[in-house]
């Protein structure tokens, strides 16, 4: 029996859709460059910038959730995440973009039915018998709905959006020209390719259309977690699936952020969070395969049992949605525990020595200034629940670090992109499930047990083998070092070179004063000059504008000064 066709779709209005992405974008930048950038850092404006910020920044997220529930596709994705960050926007913020979880449009039954019945190639009656016609969910890329097959098993159907694959490939296009002209920022240049990182948003999202491949990945997590009693992935029909199509266990429980139906249930909060931490301590630091969408559409809570003699209720805590996933190579999963292990040990020099081997500390980074810093934020952060963390003296805090990290030594390397925004995620999910969280207490065992291993048996004899080679090249190259200084020093060639960072940058914002005092100076004599002369009816336009260039530029701030 051929395939039935598919229903005839109007032509994507690719120039209106790339062009209404990017202009949101480029309104949004701007917004941030000019009033917190530009006016924000002025003595006379701060005080505004500071009163007005987060009412501007309420309309740009009502104004992206009318642009998302619109378009949808990716815009839908970085809705989802930006709506889990409750420990670093506003809850004003956040309240206006939660609802894009829930508030997706769903497509026509008519165009649902076509694309099933030309994947399986038979009408939808002779397939399932019972398809309920509404959605239970609809997302960024499918919908999902309940059926029943001919044997009585329940079960859910993930349905691709017709025409899903060239609207992502607009948004990612339209992302891609923002982050081109974004390069010419240097602060951004300096830290992050964001073309690449763009290039690697692109490739993982492209390969979430394809639900066998998704199919692929939840069967991979129902293995890595076989043991767990806590985590459950949902059965595959592999039978029922295709490239657009995904039937699994149906499943039903409690959205991991529906805080009072969770409380209803006697589902403990706080052992919620803690478990949903350990599954990811294990997807990041043992099996390097994780799941990087877990925003509360994805996560579900099935109570299981009898309550226990406390009052509480034992759960299981469900996984959806594989479509979006990363792995993750042992040489970063290695640097990720060292930075882990020195966060919970106390141990800045065990930090930047993680984040240095997997290429998120800047070659040129300081070490000792760099410790500074940490201990700063130690003394600010560490052994502090999430609840005290979101209370902490913030302008304290980043004055103290403002010397040490002027030049941020940091930046983003293109394979920790999802994984940055998983932990994002995460972060956010925790501080609204249990504000009393402790990560640190929860994290030490993991760090104290990959602190054993690194210092016990193969592992270390592997690190003395290691460091027994470097030691033989570096003093191999001892004698050669040794002639180079003794002839450059015989020919008056030597050189010794001193930094001393805190009086070099004083110097220059003194110098930076200083020009900025002449031009104001400079623009004022232009000023009083023009007056004079305009009061004896001479008027120089030229030295109106050449006063209000000079004014402006003393008053703004140099964006790619050192």
């Amino acid at each position: 029996m051929s395939k039935p066709e598919l229903v005839s779709l109007p032509n994507v209005p690719r120039r209106r859709r790339f062009f209404r992405v990017a202009w949101f974008f480029v309104r949004l930048v701007a917004h941030i460059i000019v009033w917190d950038l530009l006016l924000g850092r002025q003595f006379w404006f701060r005080w505004y910038a500071d009163r007005t910020r987060i009412e501007r920044y309420r309309r740009f997220s009502r104004r992206f959730r009318d642009l998302a529930i619109d378009l949808g596709g990716v815009m839908i994705k970085l809705g989802q995440f930006a709506s889990t960050r409750v420990d670093v926007l506003p809850p004003a913020v956040v309240e206006d973009l939660i609802g894009l979880q829930d508030e997706v449009s769903p497509v026509p039954f008519r165009l649902i039915q076509a694309t099933i019945e030309h994947e399986l190639g038979q009408p939808l009656d002779h397939i399932f018998k019972t398809f309920e016609r509404e959605p239970i969910a609809a997302a960024s890329f499918g919908q999902v709905h309940f059926a029943t097959l001919h044997n009585d098993q329940p079960i859910a159907i993930k349905i691709q959006r017709p025409q899903i694959e060239q609207f992502v490939e607009i948004d990612i296009a339209a992302l891609r020209w923002v982050a081109s002209w974004m390069q010419y920022y240097g602060p951004i240049r300096r830290r992050t390719d964001l073309p690449a990182l763009i290039e690697e948003f692109s490739r993982i999202t492209l390969r979430e259309l394809d639900y066998l491949s998704e199919a692929d990945h939840a069967e991979r997590f129902q293995r890595n977690f076989a043991g767990n009693d806590h985590i459950y992935v949902p059965k595959i029909q592999r039978d029922y699936s295709t490239e657009r199509i995904l039937v699994m266990e149906r499943i039903e429980g409690i959205k991991i952020s529906e805080y009072a139906a969770l409380d209803a249930a006697g589902i403990d909060r706080l052992d919620l969070a803690e478990k949903l931490y350990l599954a990811y301590l294990q997807q990041c630091f043992t099996d390097g395969f994780f799941h990087a969408d877990p925003h509360p559409g994805n996560l579900f809570v099935r109570p299981v049992g009898e309550r226990l003699a406390n009052g509480k209720q034992p759960f299981v805590i469900t996984f959806l949605d594989f479509g979006m996933v990363d792995s993750i190579p042992q040489s970063v999963m290695d640097g990720l525990a060292t930075i882990a292990a020195g966060v919970v040990m106390r141990e800045p020099q065990r930090m930047i020595d993680g984040a240095r081997s997997i290429g998120v500390v800047m070659p040129n980074a300081n070490d000792q200034q760099l410790r500074q810093a940490l201990e700063i934020w130690f003394s600010y952060t560490y052994g502090r629940t999430i609840r005290e963390l979101q209370q902490i003296d913030v302008e304290g805090f980043v004055g103290g670090l403002s010397e040490l990290l002027y030049d941020l030594p940091f930046q983003l390397p293109q394979s920790l992109l999802f994984l940055g925004r998983t932990v994002g995620i995460i972060g956010g999910v925790a501080a609204g499930l249990a504000p009393d969280f402790d990560i640190f207490s929860v994290t030490k065992p993991f760090a104290l047990r990959f602190i054993r291993e690194q210092t016990s048996g193969r592992d270390l004899r592997e690190r003395v083998i290691n460091e027994g080679r470097e030691l033989i090249t570096d003093l191999s190259q001892i004698p050669r070092h040794a002639k180079q200084f003794y002839v450059k020093a015989a020919q008056g060639d030597l050189q010794v070179r001193t930094e001393i960072v805190k009086l070099e940058r004083t110097t220059k914002r003194i110098e930076r004063a200083l020009s900025r005092l002449t031009a104001g100076i400079a623009a004022s004599a232009l000023i009083i000059s023009a007056s004079i002369l305009q009061a004896q009816q001479i008027y120089s336009p030229w030295m109106w504008w050449l006063a209000g260039g000079l004014l402006i530029w003393s008053l703004l701030p140099r964006f790619n000064q050192n």
